[in-house]
């Protein structure tokens, strides 16, 4: 992929010391978290870095590297908008909580719909959150 997922498999390759353009196949980029899932379905790919649930939806092996946050960004005129404010209360209810508990593997929903504030350090920077080490 050529987004947040990407970037995730090259900071790992590189703690590790791998040089990705070493290994076949990793030049290839796709869109969607579906279609690395698609490619090692249909034997075009071995592996590739993906997401449980597609891994999960379809039918294939999941090994995680790391839990990764995703969090929504707005404006703070929108902020307090009627969509933005519907948007975060469904993240609240009980009954999003059981769709996604009983429809997709992998996602941890503890912080959903909470306001998550970067730390900053003492000398005004800002430190990582403990889901961002």
């Amino acid at each position: 992929m050529g987004t947040g997922t990407r970037m995730l498999l090259d900071r790992e390759l590189n703690k590790t010391g791998v040089k990705g353009e070493k290994i076949e196949g990793y030049v290839h980029k796709v869109q969607r978290h579906s279609d690395v899932g698609l490619e090692i379905l249909s034997g075009r790919a071995d592996a590739g870095p993906g997401i449980r649930p597609v891994a999960a939806l379809l039918n294939l092996g999941f090994i995680p590297l790391r839990w990764e946050r995703f969090d929504l960004m707005a404006s703070k005129e929108r902020c307090f908008d009627e969509g933005v404010q519907r948007f975060l209360g469904l993240l609240h209810e009980p009954k999003f909580h059981r769709m996604v508990k009983e429809g997709l593997d992998g996602y941890d929903l503890s912080l959903s719909g909470k306001m998550v504030f970067r730390r900053i350090s003492r000398k005004g920077r800002p430190k990582p959150n403990r889901s961002e080490r």
